[in-house]
This record gives structure tokens, C-alpha cells and sequence, in this order.
């Protein structure tokens, strides 16, 4: 069982990366739709809940208040977290997203009276340190406005997703779980769709001609990341998945950034770094 445990946190914190890998990649491959590479990748991971509820989609008017609020923080999220990656630094973009569990925490401590440990606050100060240590403005990575405000922007958008999902899932009892996935999902493709043949008409067809693979494999990873989570959370203390799925995540998009773009980090923001991974581990430890 540990073995199989550890094989699912593997498998999770692979797909997390890769994912982040995935968009660097295909945004240093020149002027490509960022629209339609989110729009392809989204449908993919639509695909998969489809498949997974064995095309029995459950419609109902109670989920989609909730399902049109997700897909506004999923579009958020997967838009601004490419243009975060693409415009500044791969490592720190994803230390970034990782932050967005702060907004579901405090739904969580304001709605639903959750009670703060003190791993909360010990995690509250490793954040705002590892934010003063990491705003350094020396080396290759200044933080710059422009990709601070895609940052805070695909952060509040995941935050909004997770705790939109996890409202739901406890309001109806998980039983519309794969249909709203679906449903929600339906609609941030066809709004990315939509907005990327107004907005990137003339790169359309030279990005899917040049990019459908990395468009398949960032759906595909994303996919894996949610089946191995589901799976992992029905047989794991979440208290104990997340924390390591969020740190090792972080660590492992940290070491590509470093070794395979060449990404440098001055000391203190290296420093910020390891603060902010432990900041994660104590936030989801609350």
C-alpha cells in the first residue's frame, strides 16, 4: 500500500511539472496562440471526465451557477499562469500558483468557521518572507510587474477552481462530480475557442499545425494529475498528499527551470525558495 501511495504522489508531481514544462516549452517555439493552446489542452481534459463518467453526463440547473463560476477561474488560471510562465521564471511561476491554496483556506475560516493551527500562521510567515526574499532585483529573474500581475492573476483564478470544486463536491454529496467537470470544462473550451479565433485568427492554424503536441500533451498530463489525485485521495490522508504533492511539485519544476532552461536564481531568492516550499507543506498541514 505505501509503495502504491508513493507511486500516486510520484505520478502526480511528475504530471504537475511536465505541465509547466510543457507550456515553457512550446512559448520559447515562437509567437504562438496562447487562446488555443489552453483551449486545445482544456477540451483534452474534458475528454477525459467524459470518458470517466461513461458518457453519461448528469445536467442539472443546481451545478451550473457553480460550474459557470469555476470555468471564469479556470479560464483564469490556465491563461495567465502560460503568460506568467512565458513571461518571466518557470520556478517561480509555479511557487506562485501554488500560493492559490490560500484562497479555499480562507473560504474555509471565514464560511465555514474551519479553525486556524498553528501550521497556519507558521506558514503565513514563511510566505511573506520567502515573497520579501524572492522580490530581489538582482540576477535573471527580477520579478517584473507585468509578471506579477499574470501571477496574482492565475493564482486568485486556481483558488477560485479549488474552491468552487470542493463547494460543490460537499453540497451535493459528490454526486455531480464528473458531470460538472464536464459541463464546466465545456464551457471554458468554447470561451477559449471562441476568444482565440478573434484574437489569434491568423496563428490558429500555424500554432496547431506546430504546436498540437504539446497542446495533447499538457491535456494529457493534466488528465493524469486528476485521476492519480482522485485516486490518491481516496486511500490517503489528504493532510499528508497535499503538502508532499505541493512541495515536490515545486522542487521538481524548481530543478528543471535550473537545469534544463538555465534558469538563475540569486542566493536569497534560492533561499525564498526553500522558504516558500516550506510555507506550502505547513499551509496544507492546517
Amino acid at each position: 500500500m505505501y509503495l502504491l501511495n508513493a507511486l500516486y504522489i510520484l505520478i502526480i508531481i511528475i504530471g504537475t511539472a511536465a505541465q509547466s514544462v510543457i507550456k515553457k516549452s512550446y512559448g520559447k517555439k515562437g509567437d504562438r496562440g496562447v487562446f488555443i493552446f489552453s483551449a486545445m489542452s482544456v477540451t483534452c481534459a474534458c475528454l477525459f471526465f467524459l470518458i470517466k463518467s461513461g458518457f453519461k453526463i448528469n445536467v442539472s440547473g443546481e451545478i451550473v451557477p457553480y460550474a459557470i463560476l469555476f470555468a471564469v477561474g479556470y479560464s483564469m488560471a490556465v491563461v495567465f499562469n502560460f503568460l506568467a510562465i512565458s513571461a518571466g521564471s518557470l520556478s517561480l511561476s509555479s511557487l506562485a500558483m501554488s500560493y492559490s491554496l490560500l484562497i479555499p483556506t480562507a473560504y474555509g475560516l471565514i464560511f465555514d468557521n474551519d479553525k486556524a493551527s498553528l501550521f497556519f500562521y507558521l506558514g503565513i510567515l514563511l510566505l511573506a518572507v520567502s515573497l520579501f526574499l524572492i522580490n530581489s532585483k538582482k540576477g535573471d529573474n527580477e520579478i517584473t510587474l507585468k509578471w506579477a500581475v499574470f501571477a496574482v492573476l492565475s493564482l486568485v483564478g486556481n483558488g477560485v477552481c479549488s474552491t468552487v470544486l470542493t463547494v460543490q463536491s460537499a453540497y451535493f454529496g459528490g454526486k455531480y462530480d464528473s458531470s460538472f467537470m464536464v459541463i464546466a470544462l465545456s464551457i471554458v473550451a468554447a470561451v477559449l475557442f471562441t476568444v482565440a479565433f478573434f484574437k489569434e485568427k491568423e496563428k490558429l492554424l500555424p500554432s496547431i499545425k506546430g504546436g498540437w503536441g504539446f497542446m495533447v500533451a499538457c491535456g494529457v498530463a493534466n488528465a493524469l494529475v486528476n485521476l492519480f489525485v482522485m485516486l490518491g485521495g481516496a486511500v490517503m490522508d489528504k493532510s499528508l498528499m497535499f503538502p508532499l504533492v505541493s512541495a515536490g511539485g515545486i522542487i521538481a519544476t524548481w530543478l528543471i527551470a535550473a537545469f534544463v532552461y538555465k534558469e538563475k536564481l540569486t542566493k536569497t531568492q534560492n533561499i525564498g525558495m526553500l522558504l516558500g516550499v516550506a510555507s506550502i507543506v505547513f499551509l496544507n498541514l492546517n
